[in-house]
């Protein structure tokens, strides 16, 4: 499959095809890869045709001018476009006999120079043909950073063990669900059981704005809702209520 799409980059160089070029390039593969017969990289289809449009692109994407084909031609060797040679960084352009679309002159003439697709646009599929926004273009601020957590410190309030243990939430998740869930599963607890979650000394938590707002190394305390005498109906125990009227 990776030979297809190296094979497929080459081909949008030489057609002009500039959508395909950034689909495929998106994909990371090899943009210096050379065809098996004749040695051409994608940026020898480009100079020969003379697109600037499709070398700048390669150019910027990392193409090496340097690589030569099996006939020990690097791309300019192959160019007769002066703003290409300028793209290389070439102040004398080399006088060669190569036209942009004449291809009578290679011994290996590829089957999608043969056979030109139509319109100019080569056949990828509608997968790779979607257009991937470039990320790197983007502001900072709205890409979450992969290892932006928040370190919370919580224990269950009330327990014979004091200490606390610390979690990490990621920051772009901080929602209540998210933490009453890491809480409990940290703490080992249902969350059914959980009554509320508090900020030390004594601040309730209760929706999303709140959880946002907590800062690292923050203290909490998962409160655990009082057990029910399953016996009493409702109502407290003889042995905590031994001088009142006990209901029935």
């Amino acid at each position: 499959m990776e030979n297809i799409l190296e094979e497929k980059l080459r081909e949008a160089a030489c057609t002009g095809d500039t959508e395909a070029l950034q689909s495929l390039i998106a994909q990371n593969i090899d943009i210096n890869s050379q065809n098996v017969v004749n040695g051409w990289t994608a940026l020898h289809w480009a100079c020969k045709r003379g697109n600037e449009e499709i070398a700048r692109i390669l150019i910027n994407s990392g193409a090496d001018p340097t690589v030569e084909n099996f006939k020990g031609e690097t791309p300019d060797a192959v160019c007769s476009s002066s703003s290409i040679f300028n793209l290389l960084n070439i102040d004398k352009p080399v006088q060669n006999n190569f036209a942009p679309n004449e291809d009578n002159n290679l011994k290996f003439v590829p089957n999608y120079v043969k056979n030109p697709p139509l319109n100019g646009n080569i056949d990828l599929g509608p997968r790779l043909r979607t257009r991937h926004p470039d990320l790197s273009s983007m502001p900072t601020t709205i890409l979450p950073a992969q290892n932006d957590d928040l370190v919370l410190k919580v224990r269950v309030a009330g327990s014979n063990d004091p200490d606390f243990i610390e979690i990490e939430i990621p920051r772009w998740k901080l929602t209540y669900s998210s933490l009453l869930h890491i809480c409990c599963q940290e703490l080992e607890i249902k969350e059914t059981q959980v009554e509320r979650i508090r900020k030390l000394p004594n601040t309730r938590l209760r929706k999303d704005s709140d959880v946002k707002r907590l800062n690292d190394l923050q203290c909490l305390e998962v409160v655990i809702k009082a057990p029910r005498d399953k016996y009493n109906n409702g109502y407290q125990s003889i042995s905590v209520c031994k001088d009142q009227t006990i209901l029935y």
